[in-house]
């Protein structure tokens, strides 16, 4: 037995067949939206930009594994290996800790295997002058802030890792020859350091060095 009369029956009918049409009516709209985006983007010559848009789960930006280069945030291609970037970094940490060795001794000898290319040829200068001096240096460095990307070398466009650290520094000057302290002072750095893969570890190849007395 029929629940309704034939004239509601029909009222849902036509509502139905309404509904339909206004659901493809917005569907058009939207397409014709989004084919208007992608007609201005490539009429202002950003249609490339579709590529680095972020649609989580469907089109991540940048993909796992990669992050923005730091030193080059407003191109959204430029994106950098994380893992790469960590061993850079990681590479980093220990060649400075062999520099450091090095400016306490005033020995630069011991800067091989954590040094190369300009900057091996400045800190064995350096170093040299100290121990001409007769003194050492000590660095207990507090950083503030670390950055791991891809920024060519001034010196060699070639060398393009580089590591920029923002700190501290407290420094002590000693005697070689009695060991007793002539001077501590504080300093505020912000330092670039190019590094260079050699038989699989990266060495300080180049540096960009600012310093201020602060204390």
């Amino acid at each position: 037995m029929l629940t309704k009369p034939a004239r509601a029956r029909g009222t849902v009918v036509k509502d139905v067949v309404l509904g339909s049409w206004a659901r493809t009516g917005l569907a058009a709209a939207i397409i014709v939206l989004i084919l208007g985006g992608v007609l201005a983007l490539a009429a202002t010559g950003q249609l490339a930009d579709l590529r680095y848009v972020n649609i989580p789960l469907v089109h991540p930006w940048p993909p796992a594994g990669y992050y923005q280069n730091p030193f080059n945030p407003t191109d959204r291609g430029d994106i950098v290996n994380a893992s790469e970037a960590a061993k850079v970094r990681n590479d980093l940490v220990a060649d400075g800790q062999v520099e450091l060795q090095a400016d306490r001794a005033a020995d630069g000898s011991l800067l091989a295997g954590a040094d190369t290319g300009n900057r091996l040829t400045k800190l064995r200068a350096a170093l040299e002058q100290n121990r001409a001096a007769g003194v050492s240096e000590d660095f207990t460095n507090q950083l503030t802030s670390v950055r791991v990307g891809k920024l060519a070398d001034p010196n060699d466009a070639s060398v393009t890792w580089c590591v920029e650290e923002v700190g501290t520094s407290r420094i002590t000057l000693t005697s070689l020859t009695n060991g007793q302290v002539i001077r501590q002072y504080t300093i505020r750095f912000d330092d670039k350091f190019w590094m260079v893969l050699v038989s699989g570890r990266y060495l300080i190849t180049d540096a960009a060095v600012q310093t201020e007395t602060v204390s």
